[in-house]
């Protein structure tokens, strides 16, 4: 006969993170297992946590704009896919380029689709975590990449589309408080995208997701991007609101007749690749009134049939773009001398627009500093 007192002294035994209990009966036994609360697991890491970070899919320009908002980088999870054009082994060159740039205490140099997640946890036991960040791969979601090329991938194995799948099972494992998710928007859209919305959800997370225009924050290029922020903080949380649009012309505001002059800026009016493009309008133009550039590529530098083009009027001549031109269309700025230009790049095309992801950092802040005060404020 079970002691209805015994009810109590196993309620005031069980920890704040104890939602529920599950009972198992057996003659002459009762097993009490005491069940997490996945919210007050996260809330209890948040409060021991002093913004630390994990960062996973990231070669640094993301990570960079985070420390320079606070946050300190505890991971980064960083590996950079082996691709057919490859001479050489470049899976480490993310990596490099991001401890070059913010210091970070563990660097797993590892695929996030072919991990051993108990391996990383035990690693990262002691760290306390405010914030996790995931730059899932776009390709499979990109209008840039051919249908064909998309088929191919899934059935030589190449595919990313299932990356979300490492994505949830990281954040499923390490129960980060709050969850920020950069992709382009097409990603959130597809089956892909509510299926992290969906588990997200599951999990206890409170989810908003929104499509933004770089332009719109005071970008300098067209690059459009989906966010998606869950959180198990107390506090309201508001997606950043459009700020301010250039209104200076890109040639007068980068100096491109000084860059000409020093040549920077390749001519490459007769070549067969902007010809090709020119032929066919894949070609992108940044001309001397235009407000704002293209979005740059991966591929940019390989200078494709896509790729974007300086065109000056006035002399009719053709240019291609540098590294640093790129860097401070995108707002980038960081040290790139660990890496080389092919690499510089792809890092460049494939990375955030920082005035943009700065200000829905600025929001993320806010939402951990209400954050703190409601929970300092039960305290009392």
């Amino acid at each position: 006969m079970l002691d209805i007192r015994s009810q109590t002294l196993i309620n005031d035994a069980f920890p704040e993170d104890t939602q529920t209990v599950h009972v198992q009966f057996s003659y002459g036994e009762i097993l009490i297992t005491p069940m997490c609360n996945r919210k007050a697991a996260a809330i209890k890491q948040f409060k021991k946590s002093n913004n630390e970070c994990f960062v996973a899919c990231s070669s640094g320009v993301d990570a960079l704009s985070m420390v320079k908002k606070g946050f300190k980088i505890e991971t980064l999870l960083e590996y950079r896919p082996h691709e057919k054009r490859d001479k050489n082994d470049m899976t480490e060159t993310g990596a490099l380029n991001a401890i070059a740039n913010v210091e970070v205490k563990h660097l797993i140099n590892e695929d996030i689709m072919n991990l051993d997640i108990e391996r990383i946890s035990k690693l990262c036991s002691r760290s306390n975590y405010t914030n996790a960040t995931f730059s899932i791969q776009c390709d499979e979601f990109s209008n840039i990449k051919a249908n064909s090329l998309k088929s191919s991938a899934l059935d030589d194995g190449t595919s990313s589309l299932d990356m979300v799948i490492d994505a949830i099972n990281i954040i499923s494992k390490f129960n980060f408080p709050t969850v920020l998710v950069e992709s382009v928007p097409n990603f959130f859209t597809s089956d892909a995208g509510k299926i992290l919305i969906a588990r997200l959800n599951r999990l206890g997370y409170k989810t908003y997701w929104d499509k933004f225009d770089a332009r719109d924050y005071g970008g300098l290029t067209s690059r459009v991007r989906g966010y998606l922020f869950a959180t198990m903080l107390p506090s309201r949380f508001e997606m950043p609101k459009p700020t301010n649009k250039n209104n200076i012309p890109i040639w007068d505001l980068l100096n491109f007749d000084e860059r000409i002059a020093s040549g920077e800026l390749r001519d490459v009016t007769h070549t067969s690749s902007l010809q090709d493009g020119l032929k066919t309008g894949r070609a992108r133009l940044l001309k001397r009134d235009s407000l704002f550039a293209f979005s740059i590529l991966k591929s940019q530098n390989r200078q494709a049939k896509d790729s974007l083009f300086i065109y000056d009027e006035v002399n009719e001549k053709y240019y291609f773009t540098s590294n640093k031109l790129l860097s401070e269309l995108m707002g980038i700025e960081m040290d790139f001398s660990t890496v080389r230009g092919t690499i510089e790049s792809e890092i460049v095309g494939q990375s955030i627009e920082v005035p943009l992801h700065e200000q829905l950092l600025d929001s993320i802040n806010l939402h951990i500093m209400e954050s703190n005060q409601i929970l300092l404020n039960k305290l009392f």
